[in-house]
């Protein structure tokens, strides 16, 4: 599941760096409620620690349209929404929804998709 989600992952405090535009990283307690409200893909791994996918930053902001795509999975397993993220779509032209959100205005569509998967995952 990492290699896919991933690969490459940052920790929690290079997440709170990673995204401050600042000199400032975001407050621990920023970062956690970020998550808390899907604005940003946090996972837990096996020994409880905090990683976050790498992709979901682009100078120093989420990647537009993720947290509109992370909303309509409240309440589903972080990990399985990172999978769907991840997963090329025929929708999407065999795009996974993070790579049409990078190289297209697919805001909307990747939205409407989640909200598709999530009611059927429901």
């Amino acid at each position: 599941m990492a290699e896919q989600v991933g690969p490459d992952f940052y920790d929690e405090a290079a997440m709170r760096e990673a995204l401050s535009a600042d000199t400032e990283p975001l407050a621990a307690g920023e970062l956690r409620t970020m998550v808390e409200q899907g604005a940003v893909l946090g996972l837990r791994t096996a020994d409880e620690q905090w990683i976050f996918p790498t992709w979901q930053v682009r100078d120093h902001a989420v990647l537009a349209g993720l947290a509109d795509a992370i909303q309509e999975f409240e309440g589903h397993p972080l990990w399985s929404i990172g999978l769907w993220l991840t997963t090329p779509h025929e929708d999407l032209d065999d795009l996974t929804p993070v790579q049409a959100l990078e190289t297209r205005d697919a805001v909307d569509l990747v939205r409407d998709l989640a909200s598709d998967t999530a009611d059927r995952w429901a």
